[in-house]
């Protein structure tokens, strides 16, 4: 009774300091927590959120390890890619973001978050490449329509990117990114 009431009220403060985006405290409760119930997945997932805004992207990844070892999904191997990028290891990371491209239903976030190393990599040609990829794994798949929007003007091609971005919000009318770039 003692343990339970304990936790609900660690978790508690774990919880307001990370909707607080007091990243450091959130770890310190996380960290009591797992004192006492070590494969305790949702904490896990909470810690590893605070770490990666905290850009400690080593303890990150120990940390989506243990969340991959106890309850593997497609979202933990999608932030295990990520934060694998984000510690400059892109082929490990690309490799992983594919396979949860290919075989999850999670494969939004792993192409968004690739895309997002690739734009930043200024490599598009690979972004349009995995693009294509996506569309024809997932033909409706609005983001993928308006990333090559994206692309196409990043290379100046107006008509091509006005194309893209009617597919993605014929696909998605709420997508606020295609929107918004529709109206610029």
């Amino acid at each position: 009774m003692f343990k339970k009431l304990k936790y609900k009220k660690d978790f508690s403060k774990m919880k307001n300091y990370f909707d607080n985006n007091d990243f450091e405290n959130a770890i310190k409760y996380a960290d009591l927590i797992l004192d006492y119930d070590e494969n305790n997945v949702e904490v896990l997932k909470y810690e590893y959120n605070a770490l990666s805004n905290l850009k400690r992207y080593e303890d990150a990844l120990i940390c989506v390890n243990r969340i991959l070892d106890l309850n593997p999904s497609g979202l933990a191997l999608a932030n295990k890619g990520t934060t694998l990028c984000f510690l400059e290891e892109y082929e490990k990371g690309f490799e992983i973001l594919d396979d949860v491209i290919k075989n999850y239903s999670e494969y939004e976030v792993a192409f968004l978050n690739k895309g997002h190393f690739l734009y930043d990599m200024a490599r598009f040609d690979e972004l349009l490449e995995l693009s294509n990829w996506v569309l024809e794994l997932y033909p409706d798949c609005s983001n993928a329509y308006d990333i090559k929007s994206l692309v196409y003007i990043k290379k100046g091609d107006f008509k091509s990117a006005l194309e893209f971005n009617e597919y993605a919000l014929y696909y998605d009318s709420e997508n606020s990114v295609a929107k918004e770039r529709k109206e610029h």
